[in-house]
């Protein structure tokens, strides 16, 4: 059997990732694929549970940069072991929200860590599982965050 495909979308928030991810896996199930939908974080069990400490645990705000990151590998080690790797081994297409490009900027270069600690890191959690392809979606900021705050439905 022919090994998947594996798509990473990245973006900052409001730059239209989940418009893009949604047409290309209605794209792929035209023909004929069954597309494996995933996020980060997330996308597991236990990265739900990781997602949801992050985002709204408010003892989430104490995180040190380097925890942030870790718990950021801990849930992609799990995704890739538990969901992308077997299905790409199954043969089946993976589209990902968000994967290691984003760790890179976001606790990377936006908390200050050391780029060779973050790219090590990211190398031990994602292991063999490497994007076919990685499109980045680019919107100015402002513009950005305009839609995220629309979408969200808050003033």
């Amino acid at each position: 059997m022919q090994r998947g495909k594996f798509i990473t979308f990245e973006g900052s928030e409001g730059c239209g990732k989940s418009t893009q991810i949604h047409r290309l896996v209605e794209a792929l199930r035209e023909r004929g694929l069954d597309p494996v939908l995933t996020r980060e974080p997330g996308g597991t069990v236990i990265g739900e549970k990781i997602r949801h400490l992050l985002q709204y645990d408010s003892e989430a705000a104490r995180l040190t940069a380097e925890s942030e990151l870790l718990l950021f590998a801990a849930s992609r080690a799990q995704l890739v072991r538990e969901l992308i790797l077997p299905a790409l081994e199954a043969g089946r297409w993976v589209v990902a929200d968000r994967f290691l490009d984003s760790t890179t900027i976001y606790q990377g270069v936006g908390r200050g860590l050391d780029p060779e600690a973050v790219r090590r890191i990211n190398a031990f959690a994602v292991g063999p599982a490497r994007p076919d392809l990685t499109i980045l979606l680019d919107l100015d900021a402002a513009t950005g965050h305009a839609r995220a705050v629309r979408a969200s439905g808050a003033k």
